[in-house]
C-alpha cells in the first residue's frame, strides 16, 4: 500500500537521529499493517525561506529513508513567483512528488486565480497536486476560513485545467461524502483519496462504482489503523483493493529517485492481493459487537435488517451483537422503535445472536412502563441513552431515576453520543450541546457523565464515544486518589466499561496507554455494525498490546460477563 496522505507531525527534525526517531516509529507501524510507502506532508512557512526549510526537511526524510518515504512540497500561493520557483526547486532538485495545499496557514482557495501559477507549474512538471477538501455543514462554515476548498472548487479547478492531476483529499474527513463523489464524477483528471477518520459503510463502494477503482488512491491522513482497515473491509475484490492501494504509485513522477520500478510494483501488487484475500476471511476468535444497530436509519440507506446484520457478522466472523433500534434515535416516542426491534427479532431466526438493548428517553412520559415492557416482556438486556438526540442533560435527575430503575431490573446502561460523524449530518439536525464536535463526547459532556455516574454508583455502565474523556471518567468514578488537599474516594460499585473502538488510537503503540490507563477489564469491542466498516475498528482490538486471553476478554468476554 502507498499512503498518499500522511502528516510529518514530528517535534524535532533538526538532525538525522531525530528524523530517524519518527522514521523508525512509522516503519514499525507500517510493517504491522502492510503499508510500503507513505507520502509525507510537512509544514509550510510564511516566508519563502521558511517554505524552503520545511521542504528541505521533508526531502531529508525521503533521502535518508527512501524505503518508506515520498514527500509532498508545500508553499504559500500568496508568495507569488517565489512560491512557484520554490515548488519547482523542491520537485526538480529534492525529488519531491508534487504539491500539497491546505487552507490553514496558506488561505488561498484552489479555485482562486492566485493559486493558478502553482497549477501551471505542476502541469509543466507533470506532477500531482493534493488538496485539502471538505464538505462542511452550512452551520459549521463560520468556524473555518472561507478559503477552505469544497467539492465545487475541485470541479472548477479540474474544468479550468483538465491537464492537471488533482487529488481531492480525505473522503473520510467528515462531510457529505456522497455529494463529494458525485460532484467530481465527470472529471477524469480528479482522483479521490480514501483517508480520514470517518469509516462509514458504503463509501468506498460508491466511490468505486461512480468514479472507477482507477481514480481512488489509498490514504490515511495519519489515521493509520482505521485507514488501512476500511480498505481491507470494503466490499470490493482483493484485486480492486490492491489497485486502490497502489494507484498512488502510478501518480509518482518518473523523476522521483526512489520510485518503484514496474517489476517491483507488480510484485508488491501481487503480494497485496494475497494480503487482502487473507484479511477478507472471517475471524476465528469469539467476537461480540457491543454497539450494533438494527432498523431504518433516517439519513442514509443502510442494510440493517436482522438478516442483513447477521450476514455481515458471518462475513467478518462476529458471533453476537448487542443491538438497538436505529429508528429510536429520531422518534419522538422512542418506544415505538423498541417495539419494532422486538418484532423484527421475533420474526427472524437470529435471537440467539442478536442481544437487544432498549432505547429509553427518561424525560418522556411513561418511560418507566416502557422500560419494564422492554426488559420483562421483550427480554431486552440493557438500555441505551442518546441524550444529545433526545434533547436532555446527561445529569438530568430523570437519568438518575432511570439508572436506579436499571439497577432494580439488573440491566446495564449505555451512554451514546452520536451514531454518525456530525460533520456530515443532515442540514436540519443540530445535536444538543454538540457544536463543532465530530462524533465524541466533549469535555463538558465528560463533566456531566462523571457527575451522573457518581449519582448512580450501583448501575453498570458502558460509555461509547469516549475519545479523550475515558481516562478521566474512569479515574474519577472508579479510583480513590488525592486531589490537592482533598481525597476523591467516591468509588462506584457498578461496572464502568468503555467501547475501545471510540478511543484515540491512530497507531498500535497508542494501545499501550489505553491498556495502562483504562485497563483490559474495562474495555469492550464495538465496531458499530452496520453503520461503520467492521475492519476499520476491530483493528483496535487486534493490535492492542495484550496477551491473547486478555484480547478475548475485550473482544467478547467483558461484555458477555456484564450481561450474565
Amino acid at each position: 500500500m502507498i499512503d498518499s496522505h500522511f502528516h510529518l507531525w514530528t517535534e524535532d527534525t533538526t538532525s538525522p537521529d531525530r528524523r530517524a526517531d519518527r522514521a523508525d516509529q512509522v516503519r514499525g507501524e507500517m510493517a504491522k499493517q502492510g503499508v510500503d510507502r507513505i507520502c509525507l506532508i510537512g509544514e509550510v512557512g510564511e516566508t519563502i525561506e521558511a517554505c524552503y526549510e520545511a521542504n528541505r526537511t521533508v526531502a531529508k526524510f525521503q533521502a535518508e529513508h527512501p524505503d518508506i518515504f515520498y514527500g509532498w512540497a508545500r508553499v504559500d500561493p500568496r508568495l507569488g513567483e517565489e512560491a512557484v520557483q520554490e515548488f519547482k526547486r523542491a520537485v526538480q532538485e529534492d525529488g519531491l512528488i508534487g504539491l500539497k495545499h491546505h487552507f490553514i496557514r496558506t488561505p488561498v482557495n484552489i479555485a482562486d486565480p492566485e493559486f493558478f501559477p502553482l497549477v501551471e507549474a505542476a502541469i509543466e512538471m507533470d506532477v500531482p497536486i493534493i488538496a485539502h477538501v471538505m464538505e462542511r455543514h452550512s452551520d459549521d462554515k463560520h468556524r473555518w476560513d472561507e478559503t477552505e476548498a469544497y467539492s465545487e472548487d475541485v470541479a472548477a479547478l479540474a474544468e479550468e485545467y483538465p491537464e492537471l492531476t488533482l487529488i481531492s483529499g480525505h473522503i473520510g474527513a467528515g462531510g457529505f461524502w456522497e455529494k463529494r463523489i458525485k460532484t467530481i464524477e465527470s472529471y477524469d483528471n480528479v482522483y479521490l483519496d480514501t483517508s480520514g477518520s470517518n469509516t462509514e459503510t458504503d463509501v468506498l463502494e460508491m466511490a468505486a462504482e461512480r468514479l472507477g477503482v482507477d481514480r481512488l488512491v489509498y490514504g490515511t491522513d495519519t489515521w493509520l489503523l482505521p485507514g488501512v482497515g476500511k480498505l481491507e473491509g470494503a466490499e470490493l475484490t482483493p484485486e480492486e483493493k490492491a489497485e486502490i492501494a497502489y494507484n498512488m504509485e502510478r501518480l509518482i513522477p518518473a523523476s522521483t529517485p526512489n520510485k518503484l520500478s514496474e517489476a517491483e510494483l507488480g510484485d508488491r501488487i501481487e503480494r497485496s492481493i494475497e494480503h487482502f484475500r487473507e484479511r477478507a476471511k472471517p475471524r476465528e476468535e469469539t467476537i461480540v459487537d457491543a454497539n450494533a444497530y438494527v432498523g431504518n436509519w433516517a439519513f442514509r440507506d443502510v442494510d440493517a435488517t436482522p438478516d442483513d446484520l447477521v450476514s455481515m457478522m458471518n462475513s467478518k466472523g462476529v458471533d453476537k451483537a448487542v443491538v438497538s433500534s436505529l429508528e429510536s434515535a429520531m422518534y419522538r416516542n422512542v418506544h415505538a422503535g423498541n417495539r419494532r426491534l422486538h418484532e423484527a427479532l421475533e420474526e427472524s431466526c437470529h435471537r440467539d445472536r442478536l442481544i437487544p438493548f432498549a432505547t429509553i428517553n427518561p424525560t418522556y412520559p411513561a418511560w418507566e412502563s416502557d422500560l419494564e415492557e422492554c426488559v420483562e416482556e421483550f427480554g431486552m438486556q440493557g438500555v441505551r441513552l442518546l441524550p444529545l438526540y433526545h434533547d436532555y442533560d446527561i445529569d438530568n435527575p430523570a437519568v438518575t431515576a432511570l439508572m436506579d430503575k436499571c439497577v432494580e431490573l439488573d440491566v446495564p446502561v449505555m451512554f451514546i453520543a452520536t451514531l454518525e460523524d456530525q460533520r456530515g449530518r443532515h442540514p436540519c439536525v443540530n445535536l444538543r450541546d454538540f457544536e463543532g464536535n465530530a462524533k465524541h463526547w466533549g469535555e463538558d459532556h465528560g463533566d456531566a457523565i462523571v457527575s451522573q455516574l457518581k449519582k448512580s454508583p450501583e448501575a453498570d455502565v458502558i460509555i461509547a464515544n469516549g475519545w479523550a474523556i475515558a481516562e478521566r471518567v474512569k479515574r474519577e468514578t472508579t479510583e480513590s486518589y488525592p486531589n490537592g488537599v482533598r481525597m476523591n474516594n467516591q468509588v462506584r460499585s457498578g461496572e464502568t466499561v468503555f467501547v475501545l473502538d471510540d478511543l484515540f488510537m491512530h497507531f498500535a503503540y497508542q494501545g499501550e496507554n489505553i491498556v495502562e490507563t483504562i485497563g483490559v477489564d474495562r474495555l469492550v469491542t464495538g465496531p458499530k455494525m452496520p453503520l461503520l466498516v467492521f475492519d476499520a475498528h476491530y483493528k483496535y482490538t487486534e493490535h492492542l498490546p495484550v496477551e491473547d486471553e486478555e484480547r478475548e476478554r475485550i473482544a467478547s468476554g467483558n461484555i458477555l460477563s456484564l450481561l450474565e
